[in-house]
């Protein structure tokens, strides 16, 4: 074995086989790494900070894209603040943010599932919901009166919930927070939303200087399917559920699938500057 392996070596056949054994190696190499760097960004270092107004001229740089496609997206930081934006044109995972809310989640280890964060919006309450409108997004729809109801699934949405400072959400009016967290979220007038937010290190206790990789996320709620034998009026609602700052609230479907019952989701791993 040993003497045809060293006879081998000198073969023409074997060397060029080698050849592309190594070359296939060093792709393979690059593929991993590639793949490593899935969803890794370095932070936006900014000359002036964005003020959170859901105007996209003060941020210096393209969107990133999601691989999904359901988002674009930038965040970016100073020496005391991070800073997020979105923009989402997806009609699905718009009702998803105007109907069950959009949570903003942080893990300064650098891994999915963060642990502290905001959501905002915080979604429709059960009065709401029972009583809103059917979701209708199909192409059939006028332009002005999409962008209309867009506009509507969004309008109104003054509270904050603040995760991850106690054992339940703390609720909170978007204007009233005294920990220097500011979110906006805008409907454009080609139908996209625009999301804003700014939240300061120490209003989670992250400390920057320890933090080698940021682990952000970004995920809307969605409809809880619980049922195909919906026993309420409106199969959409469930009167046991919770608000918020307790449990997903439960809802009801008639269908075996919704479009509304799986989250948009996105994570950015980011580099700080």
């Amino acid at each position: 074995m040993n003497q045809q392996l060293k006879f081998s070596i000198f073969s023409t056949s074997t060397v060029t086989y080698g050849i592309k054994n190594l070359i296939g190696l060093i792709l393979l190499g690059f593929s991993f790494s590639a793949l490593a760097q899935k969803g890794i960004h370095e932070s936006i270092a900014f000359e002036k900070p964005p003020v959170i107004d859901g105007k996209m001229d003060d941020w210096p740089i393209e969107w990133w894209l999601d691989p999904d496609g359901k988002f674009l997206s930038n965040v970016g930081n100073d020496a005391e603040n991070l800073y997020f934006r979105l923009k989402v044109s997806d009609d699905i995972t718009q009702a998803k943010i105007g109907m069950f809310g959009l949570s903003l989640r942080l893990n300064p280890k650098g891994k999915k599932k963060g642990k502290v964060g905001l959501k905002y919006p915080v979604g429709k309450d059960e009065s709401e919901l029972k009583h809103a409108k059917p979701i209708n997004i199909s192409k059939d729809v006028d332009l002005a009166e999409k962008v209309q109801m867009k506009k509507e699934w969004i309008s109104d949405v003054e509270v904050v919930e603040l995760i991850g400072l106690a054992k339940n959400n703390i609720v909170s009016s978007r204007l009233g927070l005294m920990n220097g967290i500011e979110s906006t979220i805008i409907a454009q007038e080609d139908g996209s939303y625009i999301y804003e937010a700014k939240i300061p290190f120490k209003a989670f206790n992250i400390k920057k200087n320890e933090v080698d990789l940021l682990g952000v996320e970004f995920e809307t709620g969605r409809l809880v399917q619980k049922s195909n034998n919906a026993t309420s009026s409106n199969p959409g609602y469930n009167p046991n559920s919770r608000g918020p700052g307790s449990q997903p609230r439960q809802y009801y479907s008639n269908y075996s699938y919704n479009p509304l019952s799986s989250p948009g989701y996105l994570w950015i791993g980011l580099k700080l500057k």
